[in-house]
């Protein structure tokens, strides 16, 4: 801090005190001239406070140009030091480090709480039409509830794969899983779906084959994937999951995505123009697939062809596939 800085911070700093003590000089002079007391008495005053006035400026100058130093040598630390400058330089570094992972963190909590407020908002919309059917007719009907649970399920297992895939400590569980076994009961427990949409499920050239992978995560994929083809299939129609070169795909023969939606479809939220028009999507299937996949030792890739359907594929490395 430069002198003339200094100077004009301590008279700002003295002011408020300065004003008081002449202040209270005015009142104990009015008090004098109202009740006659002595002048000498007034004299009194000013010879003993005055002095205790510049005693308390000169220490509080003493007090705030030894900060002012402490300051200035944290601040503008002379080379002569290279111990001590290089000291200062780290921890300046570790502070500014410190400043951005912080606000990391703040930006992450907020999309985790973000997508906790989708989640919630997606798991009540289920609730509220099975309330409301319950509410409109004495007896609902079970495909009704099925579908209002599944919804609910589906919204749930979402909200805590991503949760789980937020912990840094993701302990994966690699073994050789059966595709064919693993699809089947993916669909067996979304057969009320398929029967209610008149979707058909075909199955090709799955027998047999065993990749190395956590079993629980690979299962989350295919459970996003699935309804993804579910979700834009017209009903009918058939959804295949093939087995072919490596890669586990996923046919529908949907809407399909337009060109220009497909390099964002793993965007966080990103629901595309499908989303928009049939508002069934959350735009957090394929992100959260991606988000897996990353993490684990396969891929996943999207192809599609608006008018014709979509294909999406989980890539495995040869060497993480068994065949029989």
């Amino acid at each position: 801090m430069k002198a003339k800085s200094f100077v004009a911070y301590q008279l700002k700093h003295w002011l408020p005190g300065t004003f008081a003590y002449f202040l209270l000089l005015g009142l104990i002079e009015l008090l004098v001239t109202f009740y006659r007391v002595p002048q000498a008495f007034f004299f009194d005053v000013v010879r003993f406070s005055l002095p205790l006035m510049i005693i308390w400026a000169l220490v509080d100058v003493l007090r705030s140009w030894h900060k002012v130093r402490k300051v200035s040598h944290d601040q503008d630390i002379l080379a002569a030091d290279p111990v001590q400058v290089a000291l200062i330089t780290r921890q300046r570094r570790q502070n500014k480090d410190s400043q951005a992972l912080i606000k990391q963190l703040r930006i992450r909590q907020q999309s985790q709480l973000d997508q906790m407020e989708l989640y919630s908002h997606e798991i009540k919309n289920s609730l509220t039409s099975l309330q409301a059917a319950a509410e409109n007719h004495p007896h609902v009907a079970s495909q009704a509830v099925l579908s209002a649970v599944h919804s609910a399920n589906y919204h749930l297992n979402m909200m805590l794969g991503d949760e789980r895939l937020s912990m840094d400590d993701n302990d994966f569980d690699f073994e050789w899983v059966d595709l064919s076994a693993l699809v089947t009961g993916i669909l067996k427990d979304n057969s009320a779906i398929f029967i209610n949409l008149q979707l058909q499920p075909q199955l090709t050239s799955l027998d047999g084959v065993h990749v190395l992978t956590d079993r629980k995560w690979l299962r989350f994929c295919l459970v996003q994937l699935l309804s993804n083809a579910i979700k834009y299939s017209a009903p009918g129609s058939t959804i295949e999951l093939k087995w072919s070169g490596h890669q586990l795909q996923i046919i529908d023969h949907g809407c399909g995505i337009t060109a220009s939606d497909l390099p964002r479809i793993y965007d966080n939220g990103f629901s595309g123009h499908n989303g928009h028009q049939t508002t069934k999507s959350t735009g957090m299937g394929l992100y959260l697939v991606k988000k897996v996949t990353q993490q684990l030792n396969f891929s996943v890739s999207v192809a599609s062809t608006i008018g014709q359907g979509t294909t999406a594929s989980l890539n495995f490395l040869p060497t993480n596939v068994r065949q029989s």
